[in-house]
């Protein structure tokens, strides 16, 4: 369909071009007598002669910022050429033989649909740079432009490095909000582009849409704009569906307790950019960074947990359900364990709270206000007596306490620790009977220990269950057995032979095994060296591959320990990599759990040496001189001081520390 700026073409004009089209046939190029407008172009050079060019000698350009034409459009144009010509000539510059086209290949396509062998157009002497400005120009100042087009040519200019935003304003008196809008479309999924090119949802929809990743847009088209889609948005209003994506996928950054210094100036932060400053008319703000939001939240979690865990060593690092999975999985590789809890935040304990003191300007006489600091004193009392306990019960073991990692923040929860029943086995006279034995909670320095000893059984569980994998798709070699193999090999067929052939042999053994076929004897009698290296070395492979634990089990265990040997002289490249790769994780859960023991042993010394000095105090007879006594009604006695927390002894050697933890 033809532009308003083509009909205002005179009709004399009209009957020149349309003539000249259709009478020339032989020519590539015929000049014309009348020269047509430069269709506004942005460079002011002398306006060109029209001449005819012959269709064949152009060329398409792949500057062009308009790549899609429309078949039924590009049909309607061909149709009002057939009847009145091409009314506004292309513009096309030399290239090799030919020309190239610079703008208009739209109508360049619809002539050749129309039939004509001939087009008028503007040929220009123009560089690679001022032929794609034109291009850009002439189409951003057509009528009939698409958003998405418009979008193209804007995104064109910017990437040539010729024209700045600022540039883009001053040359096509667009405002700035509205330039970055249409840059914005470019984003746009393709599902999304194709609707807005059909005009299904509308430019300003699609502006507010593009303003968020790929992820968000295909999960707003696939839950509120495709075919079928549960909730439907196609016809509520722009201001409706920008508020409705902002508060679901725009984060805000004040939910976050991270140190937000770096996020007030950041050109992520929705307060200072343009394109946002509707939604964030009330004031609030979100980041469109969510990958910087999410790392430096990580990175506060982390600190703030570890932050905690060395001001006490007895904290347990807890989750319940809701911390993120890259903050765990970065304090498990650092050796951390962290405790899934059965329950929600709130079912847990909090920490007493202090009483605030009263102020004696909020009281209206001085008889208030000595009420109000007795209310307090006795306030006070019962808070320090509530911590002095928790604290001992969290000492003895009786009460846990955790940091429990949330979204947001890291909280400090306490829990009571039931007292257990156990079953017992005891033997007496009259004989085998089970009693019931109440088990007093684990001190947390128990606690620390066991977990540190469960941490070394999983260690060899892991390295059990995969070296038994291996034992099955290896192969031994026949060459000469060493003194362990020799050594091993025996120890296999002892732990395997009943008492009675043991008993033959002057063995006394405990452990009742099947003792060997007798066919597998005789022939054993007949194989050669090479034969019986490769069955001993068989049979201690599927001895270590069946027998040796891969539960509750160390380094401690013979067979544990055995079968690691017998892999490091069989496999040894593989069996390294095997044994490494979990021994290095075991290192770093004990290095951090040996840390918070050190911490521990650190207090309770300083706790027992504060102890001793109050007995020394006690005992010195009370010979000093009477004080004054204090003024009532006006003191306040300050709050509890915090526990000293006396770090580690840094000159602790590490033998001491591997010794102390063995004991």
């Amino acid at each position: 369909m033809q532009t308003s700026k083509e009909e205002s073409k005179t009709k004399k004009s009209r009957a020149k071009v349309s003539k000249a089209a259709t009478s020339k046939q032989n020519p590539d190029v015929q000049e014309l007598p009348q020269a047509a407008s430069n269709s506004g172009t942005a460079e002011q050079q002398p306006t060109p002669a029209v001449e005819l060019l012959d269709l064949n000698k152009i060329v398409s350009s792949t500057y062009n910022p308009r790549k899609d034409f429309r078949p039924e459009t590009l049909q309607e144009l061909a149709d009002s050429i057939r009847q009145v010509g091409v009314l506004q000539p292309i513009c096309v510059r030399p290239k090799d033989e030919g020309f190239e086209i610079v703008y208009g290949e739209r109508r360049y396509w619809a002539a050749a649909m129309a039939g004509l062998k001939f087009i008028p157009a503007l040929v220009r002497k123009l560089s690679d740079a001022e032929a794609e400005d034109a291009a850009i120009t002439e189409n951003l100042q057509r009528e009939d432009v698409t958003p998405r087009e418009e979008a193209a040519a804007y995104k064109r200019a910017l990437e040539s490095g010729r024209h700045t935003i600022e540039s883009l304003v001053g040359k096509f008196g667009k405002s700035e909000a509205y330039i970055r809008s249409r840059l914005k479309l470019c984003d746009l999924i393709d599902a999304l582009a194709e609707q807005l090119d059909r005009e299904e949802i509308s430019v300003g929809v699609a502006t507010e849409i593009a303003k968020y990743d790929a992820a968000v847009q295909q999960e707003v088209y696939e839950e509120h704009f495709s075919d079928g889609c549960r909730l439907s948005w196609k016809n509520a209003r722009i201001r409706e569906i920008a508020r409705r994506l902002y508060d679901r996928y725009m984060t805000r950054l004040d939910t976050y307790r991270f140190d937000k210094t770096e996020c007030h100036s950041c050109h992520h932060n929705t307060a200072n950019q343009i394109l946002f400053k509707d939604e964030c008319a009330d004031g609030c703000a979100g980041c469109q960074n969510r990958s910087c939001m999410m790392r430096k939240n990580d990175e506060y979690l982390v600190q703030q947990a570890l932050q905690l865990l060395k001001a006490d060593p007895r904290t347990v690092l807890a989750t319940v359900g809701d911390t993120p999975d890259s903050v765990i999985e970065h304090l498990e590789e650092e050796g951390y364990r962290i405790q899934e809890l059965d329950y929600y935040l709130d079912y847990y304990d909090t920490a007493p709270e202090m009483p605030e003191a009263p102020q004696a300007e909020c009281y209206s006489s001085e008889e208030n206000y000595a009420e109000a600091v007795k209310r307090y004193e006795a306030a006070l009392a019962r808070f320090t007596e509530q911590t002095r306990q928790l604290e001992f019960d969290v000492t003895e073991g009786r009460v846990r306490k955790y940091a429990v990692i949330g979204m947001f923040d890291v909280e400090i929860r306490y829990e009571d620790v039931p007292e257990e029943e156990r079953e017992v086995a005891v033997e007496d006279a009259a004989g085998e009977r089970t009693v019931y034995v109440t088990m007093v909670p684990a001190s947390p320095m128990e606690s620390l220990l066991r977990q540190d000893h469960r941490n070394r059984q999983l260690c060899y569980e892991h390295i059990t269950a995969d070296m038994k994998a291996l034992f099955r798709e290896s192969k031994v070699s026949g060459s000469p057995l060493t003194e362990e193999e020799h050594q091993m090999f025996y120890y296999a067929v002892i732990r395997h032979m009943a008492d009675d052939r043991l008993r033959q042999c002057g063995i006394e053994h405990k452990n009742q095994w099947r003792v060997t076929e007798e066919e597998r004897f005789a022939a054993a009698g007949q194989l050669t060296p090479e034969q019986r290296a490769a069955m001993i070395r068989l049979f201690l492979l599927d001895f270590f591959r069946t027998t040796a634990r891969d539960y509750n089990c160390t380094d401690e265990e013979v067979d544990t320990r055995l079968m690691c040997r017998f892999a490091d002289l069989n496999f040894e490249a593989q069996s390294r990599i095997l044994q490494e790769k979990y021994l290095a994780t075991y290192e770093r859960r004990r290095t951090k759990l040996q840390e918070q023991i050190d911490d521990l042993k650190a207090q309770e010394e300083a706790r027992a040496l504060a102890e001793s000095r109050e007995l020394d105090a006690e005992s010195i007879p009370e010979e000093l001189p009477e004080e004054p006594e204090a003024t009532p009604d006006t003191e306040i006695p300050a709050p509890p001081a915090e526990p000293l927390i006396i770090p580690a002894d840094p000159e602790l050697g590490p033998n001491e520390t591997a010794e102390s933890l063995a004991a």
